[in-house]
């Protein structure tokens, strides 16, 4: 028996050994070309649009991976939501909190993009992303019963709505929530992140608001599900990263799955959705933060459904995005676009011509079936985690050389 582990171990390593030769001494394949594409609420044109759109006819998840602060990432949705809805794409999921979702849906409704600006006015940092007007117009196109799904934890900025709608609920017993609001809104207006609700409530804040409303049962579960959130929140700011990340995942995925079941309920089959979520979400592989995330749940899920999941990044090489942070200078800075070089220089190396980026502003669509192929065992085994991320979990890239900065809603 010990022989025949000492022979199979050899086999292998010799296998291995032979693999990665394989690799190294493989002739040049051809170049990857790029193919120009535009896209946008009317959908899809240029060469590249019929390479996403034929992926549609098969496909139950559509999974928008992002870098947040982009105008045209939302523009791809918008494509993507025009073209999807013959093949009954009907719901789109975004990385917002269920109850702070329900609360956009409802001032899109009633006010449209103008109105839902004027709510956000004093809170800029209240909503994730969809403080953006590019991403509050998509999320408009979805503002029917149970079309737009929040299925992230509510962020950390999401008290400045709910203690205000706590407030409002209190009646007389209401002074320890005003309190709060206005030390929260003033936390946020000098950029003083560690005063921040999430950050500052302990038990005892949790058991005077849950006394406050002992007789308000739907109120009580918007404080139970904060609390939730601040938990995972504690995580990261004690520095335990792991933990922040997969107690997040696992939300996530217990949102994601409950909205799933009720429109399935509803409409007697399968529900197809869209997502857009930082690019780390959305990919079927283990991510970067050592996640098994919601786009390697719904490949699974598409697969039992006899379907596809259709994963694609949006990862601009240059230009410019909208940062964001708790500031006293303002909540929104212009900064040059992230990790751009990298992402350039590693397309190029796996095979990309990147060429035709350089004389076009423009979008290219790039299939990440060839470059991983290209890349072989060794080149993967060397390449850095997010590009490996990347390569392996994706289906497309959507890039450009000229990303453009997302447009704040509200500023102050």
């Amino acid at each position: 028996m010990k022989k025949y582990q000492l022979l199979t171990a050899a086999a292998l390593a010799f296998m291995a050994a032979t693999a990665a030769r394989a690799d190294d001494n493989a002739s040049s394949p051809p170049k990857i070309e790029p193919e120009l594409i535009e896209f946008s609420s009317a959908g899809f044109a240029g060469a590249g649009a019929e390479m996403l759109r034929a992926e549609l006819a098969d496909a139950q998840f559509i999974g928008i991976g992002e870098d947040h602060g982009y105008a045209d990432a939302p523009a791809l949705v918008a494509a993507f939501a025009r073209e999807g809805k013959p093949h009954g794409f009907d719901y789109y999921a975004i990385e917002v909190g269920p109850y702070s979702a329900a609360w956009l849906r409802e001032k899109l409704r009633s006010g449209g993009i103008e109105g839902y600006a004027q709510a956000l006015k004093g809170r800029p940092l209240a909503i994730p992303f969809l403080n953006f007007r590019e991403e509050a117009e998509v999320a408009a196109m979805f503002t029917a019963d149970g079309q737009l799904w929040g299925i992230d934890q509510e962020f950390i900025g999401s008290p400045l709505i709910h203690l205000e709608w706590l407030a409002q609920r209190a009646g007389s017993n209401g002074d320890l929530v005003h309190a709060l609001m206005e030390k929260e809104q003033e936390a946020f207006a000098t950029g003083n992140q560690p005063a921040v609700f999430m950050a500052t409530a302990d038990n005892d804040r949790w058991t005077q608001l849950r006394e406050i409303f002992e007789a308000d049962e739907e109120a009580l579960v918007v404080i139970g599900e904060l609390e939730r959130s601040q938990a995972i929140y504690r995580s990261n700011f004690a520095g335990r990263g792991l933990d922040n990340n997969l107690d997040r995942v696992g939300l996530i995925r217990e949102y994601f799955l409950s909205s799933y079941s009720k429109a399935e309920a509803k409409d007697k089959a399968p529900p197809k959705v869209i997502f857009k979520m930082g690019a780390v979400h959305v990919g079927h592989a283990t991510s970067p933060m050592s996640t098994f995330d919601i786009g390697s749940l719904v490949e699974g899920m598409a697969a039992a459904n006899g379907m596809d999941a259709l994963h694609i990044a949006y990862l601009p090489v240059g230009g410019e995005q909208m940062a964001i942070r708790p500031s006293p200078d303002g909540a929104f800075s212009v900064k040059p676009t992230s990790r751009g070089d990298r992402l350039r220089s590693s397309l190029e190396a796996a095979g990309v011509n990147m060429a035709a980026l350089d004389d076009s502003d423009g979008h290219f669509v790039i299939p990440l079936e060839p470059v991983r192929r290209s890349m072989g065992n060794k080149g993967l085994s060397e390449a850095d985690d997010m590009f490996r991320f990347l390569v392996l979990g994706f289906d497309y890239l959507v890039t450009t050389k000229a990303g453009k900065p997302a447009t704040p809603l509200a500023t102050e």
